[in-house]
């Protein structure tokens, strides 16, 4: 067990603070090698960049449809140079370190980008939504793509190409169903899904490897450019089999959770709590990121299948740091260089903040001595 030092550096976000100091909604965080951080606030479709001392620096973007504006943002990456590579749902946009706009990448039907992460040469990997207009107006649901592919968008056109396909849970062919139907009368349709799924994660290492998560035990692949497994990094745990105290904890989580009565076009509905369905096991790895020192974090379930468990450090060739306790340290929102870590949070009054910590440093716990 590892025993973690930090210090707090600043918290920004103030609900009467200065323009530059109150956010809307803060999609995404990010630092550059020098540890400025940059955070995107997607309700006023602008960049607020920050010193290492939590001053501000400037704003990149702005609404709006012209160079150097963002229409509709959705991720922010960070090069290390301070570059920039922001997605949306119309376009992928790219900045100079300074902010200086160079190009527009516009996609050529209706993409929504989720998780993006930047490769050292700029190109981003994503998770991608497709919308069909026809098919969404001759009343036709909206096909998924086989597996769960995870997707490049080269640097220089921005067009997508399938990178990885990750391992998906099969479901019998009977109960197989869309998560989101949408049609012609403007209702979007969510199922009630399957509870202790195995979830999707990935995470850039700076030689342009991914580390992914797709399995329900305790695997972390690595993948290379070209899509190929090249190694991967395990250990003996099982997962939990799903208990009948489980699924009644996930129907109460199902039915306290809300989601909006509408999004965009769309009025949402959903299906009744017994169409509920389940996993039989737990995954093992609840979460994933790799740091600035290309460490991979891995972020165990807890012992009732929802609440944080451990997190174990390990690197990419397999080696084994330590683990963290599970009411210590968190996986933050974003690393940066010299231990920096930024979590996205509210305060106590629901705010929207980014409170930047530091790591100092990873010592092994000491045995106890015997009384």
């Amino acid at each position: 067990m590892l025993t973690p030092l930090t210090e707090n550096l600043y918290t920004v976000g103030d609900y009467l603070g200065e323009d530059w100091n109150s956010f809307g909604l803060i999609a995404d965080v990010a630092f550059d090698g020098g540890g400025n951080a940059h955070i995107l606030d997607t309700q006023e479709d602008r960049i607020v960049v920050l010193d290492p001392d939590g001053t501000f620096v400037r704003f990149v973007g702005g609404p709006g449809e012209g160079p150097g504006e963002l229409q509709s943002p959705l991720g922010l990456n960070v090069l290390r140079d301070g570059g920039y590579v922001v997605s949306g749902a119309a376009s992928i946009e790219v900045f100079a370190p300074g902010g200086e706009h160079l190009r527009r990448m516009p996609f050529h039907t209706f993409f929504a980008l989720f998780n993006t992460k930047a490769l050292p040469d700029g190109s981003l990997v994503s998770t991608v939504f497709r919308f069909d207009v026809e098919r969404y107006r001759e009343g036709l649901e909206q096909p998924d793509p086989p597996g769960r592919p995870i997707e490049i968008f080269p640097i220089e056109h921005g067009q997508p190409e399938v990178l990885y396909t990750a391992w998906e849970l099969p479901d019998p062919e009977d109960e197989r169903r869309n998560a989101r139907r949408s049609s012609s009368d403007g209702v979007s349709r969510m199922s009630a899904g399957r509870a202790f799924e195995p979830r999707l994660h990935f995470d850039v290492i700076s030689d342009g490897r991914l580390a992914v998560v797709d399995s329900i035990g305790y695997r972390v692949k690595l993948v290379a450019r070209d899509g190929s497994v090249v190694a991967a990094v395990e250990r003996p745990i099982a997962p939990l089999a799903v208990t009948e105290a489980m699924k009644e904890a996930a129907r109460d989580r199902y039915r306290a959770r809300e989601v909006p009565s509408s999004v965009g076009i769309f009025r949402i509905e959903r299906e009744s709590v017994d169409n509920l369905r389940f996993a039989d096991e737990v995954p093992v790895i609840a979460n994933m990121a790799v740091d600035w020192d290309d460490r991979i974090w891995v972020a165990r379930t807890g012992a009732d299948g929802v609440e944080p468990g451990p997190i174990d450090i390990v690197t990419p060739d397999g080696g084994y740091v330590g683990t963290l306790p599970a009411d210590g340290v968190r996986i933050p929102s974003a690393f940066g260089p010299d231990g920096l870590m930024a979590y996205i949070e509210a305060d106590e009054f629901g705010v929207p903040v980014v409170r930047v910590t530091r790591l100092v440093s990873l010592q092994p716990q000491q045995p106890s001595s015997p009384s």
